[in-house]
């Protein structure tokens, strides 16, 4: 198919050999332009290098160059010319555009990586729970929950990928009954949602936080009042979970002092939080911090006279 030819009074059908009145124009006011421009210090053609090192980023995290395309508003065939990396220098408002995709974007159509919904739906087997239970929270059939557990989907659809977002944020911070799901998950060695950063769950190259195998809880039960009362135990990931709860609850510590006593990062304690305060609203239950939280203040004059 032949490619279509610019319209008159255009620099581009000067470019194809027209030189009649309006083109000629059009052509010498865009040479003018691209003087101009040049002297203000504004080229119209910058060094390809970094425009291509940051798509070869976006692909290395699963993306299309058609993905790419749509995400910075330029066509496809310009894509994949960076990813080509032939070319020495692009024009300007296309390298604008491109570093302007961020590396964790969350594209709106077509596929995405699974590793995200791979390692969710391998947590929530960790938790104990139902096969039909996450199919059912999701919105995705029985198969397809099974087909992620196995990890046999290397990519899929950006709206399965979001279901089982949601359906994760719902079940994540309560356990299941089915031994059997808990069973697979051991003998695989999957991390519970615990052990994951939720800013970086869906990244290929992060791990869970794990040191060496998982330690074997204290014998006995109640290991989380245990804990609490004192005593030296290890605690299991559902003890670990109804501490973190009890803490923000019940105690004016920090994010930051219960992360530390959890082994946990300060925004993942946060965000645990925040999931479990969602999932009793929606068991029509509500969760809130009890205790009396202090904050540093000036005392005025008055007041620091009665303090002394």
């Amino acid at each position: 198919m032949s490619r279509q030819i610019a319209p008159h009074a255009t620099a581009n059908r000067y470019a194809y050999g027209c030189r009649c009145r309006p083109c000629t124009v059009a052509a010498t006011r865009a040479d003018a332009e691209r003087k101009l421009d040049r002297l203000a210090g504004k080229p119209r053609s910058v060094p390809a290098d970094p425009v291509v090192t940051h798509v070869k980023a976006l692909t290395a995290r699963g993306l299309t160059s058609l993905q790419i395309a749509r995400e910075a508003g330029i066509e496809p065939s310009t894509v994949r010319r960076l990813m080509d990396g032939k070319q020495k220098t692009t024009w300007s408002r296309t390298a604008t555009k491109v570093l302007a995709v961020p590396l964790d974007v969350r594209v709106s159509l077509g596929d995405v990586p699974a590793v995200g919904a791979v390692r969710r739906v391998r947590a929530l087997y960790a938790l104990g729970h139902f096969n039909h239970e996450i199919a059912s929270a999701a919105g995705i059939s029985r198969d397809a929950v099974s087909a992620l557990a196995a990890g046999r989907w290397p990519t899929i659809k950006v709206g399965m990928d979001e279901q089982v977002r949601a359906a994760y944020d719902r079940m994540s911070m309560r356990t299941g009954t089915s031994w059997k799901t808990r069973t697979v998950a051991e003998r695989h060695g999957w991390a519970p949602p615990l052990a994951w950063d939720d800013d970086t769950i869906d990244d290929p190259t992060a791990v869970p936080v794990t040191e060496g195998p998982e330690p074997v809880a204290t014998d006995g039960d109640n290991l989380a009042a245990r804990w609490l009362m004192g005593e030296s135990v290890v605690l299991t990931e559902d003890a670990k979970r109804e501490v973190l709860l009890h803490l923000f609850e019940w105690t004016n510590d920090t994010a930051a002092e219960i992360a530390e006593k959890l082994d946990l990062s300060p925004v993942a304690a946060e965000k645990r939080w925040e999931r479990a305060k969602k999932a009793a609203a929606l068991e029509g239950r509500r969760m809130w911090r009890r205790v009396y939280q202090p904050r540093e203040r000036t005392l005025k004059q008055n007041e620091m006279e009665e303090a002394a």
